[in-house]
């Protein structure tokens, strides 16, 4: 979690922003419109993609995030070239069909329109709207304990007192009051994620192919990987699969990925032939 002393910062590639209408950022309809924007700026639909600017034109960045602000970088130089105020991001999302698309909504200083900015990351993007949303859960505790302050000068004695950390208040009902049980309870929007199913499995690696579909193709690969790769050296693994990617992690390490596949580049998948246990799929 980005704290007050050091920022988090990743690498991406700014792919521009474009405008979005204040009846689109409703709980409702603004994850639709945020992976709308996404979409028409990576694959460049609505002839966006020659009518729009980019940070950095359109070079490797970075992004650093804190407590305060979400700030993108020229890695040549260091120099700023953006500093958007966390208080003033009204929503963000990951792109639905990519998940290394990040993009958040704030509005424009100069035109006072709410603009999409939207970019490619290095990592899932996931990983940058946690960040942001932990970012802005410490910050509405921050307020809530900053008007609890002011409260207590008006408020009865009988109520919690959370001036001192490590001794939580009793409420009427009987439940005790933290720091900690603020920050658990804080809402802030978030980008839902896909349903994913999770099997264990064995993974014994990647093989070349000379065609991007074909039963004889699959199994020559499952063949040659079974025969050559020693049973000691199979991974195990979780193999979570979602409506949009297929994603191979380390078992008992989420944070240990070894292959993210995009569903869209899937172009056959398969069971080996003599032995029902083993499966492979071509990825083009």
């Amino acid at each position: 979690t980005p704290s007050s002393e050091q920022a988090v910062r990743y690498a991406v590639r700014s792919l521009g922003w474009v405008q979005v209408a204040e009846e689109d950022l409703t709980p409702e309809r603004s994850s639709k419109a945020v992976n709308r924007c996404i979409v028409d700026l990576s694959l460049g639909r609505n002839n966006t993609i020659d009518a729009v600017g980019r940070w950095g034109d359109g070079k490797d960045l970075y992004m650093d995030l804190d407590h305060s602000s979400l700030r993108l970088v020229d890695p040549v130089d260091n120099t700023i070239l953006n500093s958007q105020p966390i208080h003033s991001i009204r929503v963000w999302g990951v792109g639905r069909d990519n998940g290394r698309d990040f993009a958040y909504v704030a509005r424009d200083r100069g035109s006072r329109l709410h603009m999409c900015h939207v970019f490619q990351c290095e990592v899932p993007a996931r990983q940058i709207a946690s960040s942001l949303r932990d970012v802005c859960k410490r910050i509405m505790l921050e307020r809530s304990l900053h008007q609890s302050a002011v409260a207590r000068l008006s408020r009865p004695t009988d109520l919690p007192n959370l001036d001192k950390i490590g001794q939580p208040g009793r409420l009427t009902n009987g439940e005790r009051v933290t720091l900690q049980s603020i920050y658990n309870n804080a809402r802030f929007p978030t980008p839902m994620e896909e349903p994913r199913k999770v099997m264990r499995c064995h993974y014994l690696g990647v093989h070349e192919v000379n065609r991007p579909t074909g039963r004889d193709t699959l199994n020559e690969a499952i063949q040659f990987l079974y025969y050559r790769v020693p049973p000691e050296k199979w991974q195990f693994v979780n193999v979570a699969i979602a409506p949009s990617t297929i994603t191979i992690t380390e078992h008992g390490n989420p944070d240990g990925m070894i292959e993210e596949c995009r569903v869209r580049f899937l172009s056959f998948m398969g069971i080996a032939q003599d032995n029902v246990k083993l499966c492979a799929f071509i990825m083009h």
